[in-house]
């Protein structure tokens, strides 16, 4: 009886609600917990009845599953209505209890009002950035299973299998040593994490500490076994069976036995491998992000400055015998121009929220020839496997042509004395349940495999970080930019260094990229077409209104389209171009296209002042011209009302065939 008494208080005690049934479903008693959540008036109900306002048994009930099998239930979530009117989530099993000849008599079920945990994943799924938050959050679930854990584990004498199936179910694995250090117990979440069996460490110590977290560890465990203090949420790492390095908290106290001395600990450990690959990849994105903000503003200032030299020399060159020395020196001018364009586009990749300009493509064209470009006079070889199926990808063509050239560029530098790199590409599915960050879907897989000397383990975490390198030549830019165009492409870019014994054990980059199964368009129109096309239709009264806060550029662009018979006026800022635009219309005067610079430091800039031009006229052509090519207006222009886009810097032809279009509804 004393027994019983104890039992029921240490029930009382547990913030787990717990219920005994008789084989009828009727509840026969019931802890403090269970009070609180169900009320006071439940002796003699029905459990279906009590806790879900049923008269029927519950679908999927735990007790029906012990009362007709005898054996326990697996664990299981409802959503039920408590007391107080106030919908909670429950996790509950079942475990039967039986009499001495082992006749179930009855059922004990243990409840878990999970209501916070459920709201926490709920969270998580729409805050996945929260990371610190996420972690303080678990960590407080983890003090209070230690603590709950705790308690038990002081009444040892009382272990029954009420106590037996909380210690199953949890999901963090749990191992209770004795003083020595050798183990008692293990749950079945130990197992499916380290993957070893209570039969294979009982009475042993567990292999799984690695050297490098021994000291550490150490100290936690003397102070817990001499003085008693308790270890919360360390985090620390251990070995698996099969020698896989994993991280984990570790929450450890020390309990009693009947006569207070010292008789073990009981630890419990959280698998948070996924939590610190997250903050690893948030650091990572943050430090691109801050690279971001310098890199954007400089590239966009630069290309208004190229956008001045690569116009004038178009202008140049209409001007130019093409069959002249001095012809020749502005096409090479033209084409050094064009490389830095290609330079800054590398730094705007960088910009916060730039986006690709995605168009859907052939990735095996792509892929090969910039492969074969970068190897052009090389004394390393490539080997190509495209799968037959390979789908489309819906792409930015020169930043993913600019990801393979940066890695390839890697592995021929890694290959000084020749080599072979293999690039295969194949169709991948990606589930729900795949251990990535990927969305569920098809993706193109693109696996880099070369021959050098691999990389280091002690630095591959770092190769994606901005400015690290190991060669005193690179900048340390070029896998930080693959990082960042792959990321904003929706895929994920993986590096796995060999470890094999031979000279050359080489390196593999993994990358996937979304597919898709829309067909891939025809080429666009070629400009010099589209100007030919319109040269001998082209009337002298048509109007450009040109906005930049750059005379240099309103001035290149007003010579341009004069050059070309147009008309144009030019403004400073949207404010002054909406003016003139207003004073066109009352004078019955009509501008035919607006080209409005984007970004217009203290001033209007081109979206906003686009949006006040169509509420004036619905039907106004503006185009939209920005130093951000990656901006995602660029990128979108149609969706913010504008016509076409022009990235800076860009070419006398590429200027006249964009109004072309426009105008001619292309």
């Amino acid at each position: 009886m004393a027994n019983a008494t104890a039992l029921g208080d240490l029930l009382n005690t547990l913030d787990v609600a717990v219920w005994e049934l008789d084989t009828e479903y009727r509840v026969l008693s019931y802890n403090r917990k269970a009070r609180e959540i169900y009320g006071e008036d439940v002796i003699g109900d029905y459990c279906y009845h009590a806790a879900a306002g049923l008269n029927r048994i519950c679908r999927n009930c735990p007790a029906r599953e012990v009362l007709e099998k005898g054996k326990e239930s697996g664990r299981s979530r409802h959503s039920r209505i408590n007391s107080n009117g106030e919908k909670i989530s429950i996790d509950h099993s079942a475990t039967p209890i039986k009499d001495a000849q082992g006749r179930v008599t009855g059922v004990a079920i243990s409840i878990v009002d999970i209501t916070d945990l459920v709201k926490i994943e709920d969270e998580l799924k729409k805050h996945q950035n929260e990371l610190e938050k996420i972690v303080a959050e678990r960590t407080l679930e983890l003090q209070k299973s230690e603590a709950r854990y705790r308690r038990l584990l002081e009444e040892s004498q009382l272990q029954t299998e009420l106590y037996r199936s909380l210690l199953h179910s949890s999901s963090d694995a749990i191992i209770v040593y004795d003083t020595a250090g050798l183990v008692k117990y293990i749950n079945p979440a130990f197992t499916k994490i380290f993957h070893w069996t209570l039969e294979e460490l009982e009475g042993r110590r567990i292999p799984f500490l690695p050297e490098s977290e021994r000291e550490a560890s150490m100290k936690h465990i003397v102070a817990l076994i001499n003085d008693n203090i308790p270890c919360h949420a360390f985090k620390t790492q251990r070995l698996t069976k099969n020698g896989q390095l994993i991280d984990i908290s570790l929450s450890a106290s020390r309990y009693s036995d009947h006569n207070g001395e010292p008789a073990g600990m009981l630890v419990i450990l959280s698998d948070i491998s996924k939590q610190v690959a997250a903050e690893k990849e948030a650091l990572k994105v943050r430090k691109l992000e801050s690279v971001g903000v310098l890199a954007g503003g400089i590239a966009h200032d630069f290309n208004n400055i190229l956008g001045a030299i690569l116009g004038n020399i178009s202008l140049a060159q209409t001007h130019t015998d093409q069959n002249s020395e001095l012809y020749k020196i502005l096409a090479d001018s033209e084409k050094a121009t064009l490389r830095a364009k290609n330079l800054t586009q590398q730094l705007l990749t960088f910009a916060k929220g730039g986006e690709p300009i995605k168009k859907v493509t052939d990735l095996k064209s792509i892929i090969k020839d910039s492969t074969e470009f970068v190897l052009r006079g090389s004394n390393v070889k490539c080997s190509f496997n495209f799968a037959a199926d390979l789908k489309p990808a819906r792409i930015d063509a020169g930043q993913i042509s600019q990801v393979i050239q940066n890695i390839v560029i890697n592995a021929d530098q890694a290959m000084p004395d020749g080599g072979k790199i293999t690039i295969k590409v194949e169709n991948a599915k990606i589930s729900a349940d795949s251990q990535t960050d990927l969305e569920p879907g098809i993706y193109a897989k693109i696996t880099i495999i070369d021959q050098g000397g691999g990389i280091p383990q002690a630095i591959l975490d770092k190769i994606f970080d901005p400015y690290f390198t190991t060669k005193a030549e690179n900048s340390g830019l070029g896998l930080a930019i693959t990082h960042s165009i792959i990321k904003k492409h929706g895929g994920i870019i993986k590096v796995t260094a060999g470890t094999c014994p031979q000279p050359n054990p080489g390196s593999t980059f993994t990358i996937y990229l979304p597919a898709t199964d829309r067909e891939i368009p025809g080429d666009n129109l070629n400009p010099e077409s589209v100007i030919r096309k319109s040269d001998n239709r082209r009337p002298d009264n048509r109007t450009v209104l040109i906005m930049d806060d750059e005379e240099m550029i309103s001035e290149l662009l007003e010579k341009i389209l004069k050059a070309s018979n147009f008309k144009t006026l030019v403004a400073a800022d949207g404010r002054e171009a909406l003016a003139i635009y207003r004073k066109n219309i009352s004078t019955g005067s009509r501008i035919d296209v607006v080209i409005m610079d984007l970004t217009v430091p203290g001033g209007m800039g081109g979206q906003e002042a686009t949006k006040k031009l169509l509420e004036i006229d619905p039907q106004a052509k503006v185009i939209v011209s920005s130093g951000y090519a990656n901006d995602p207006i660029v990128a979108n222009f149609k969706n913010y009302g504008f016509k076409a886009a022009l990235s800076k810097p860009f070419r006398m032809q590429e200027l006249l065939a964009t109004v072309e279009k426009v105008l001619q509804n292309q």
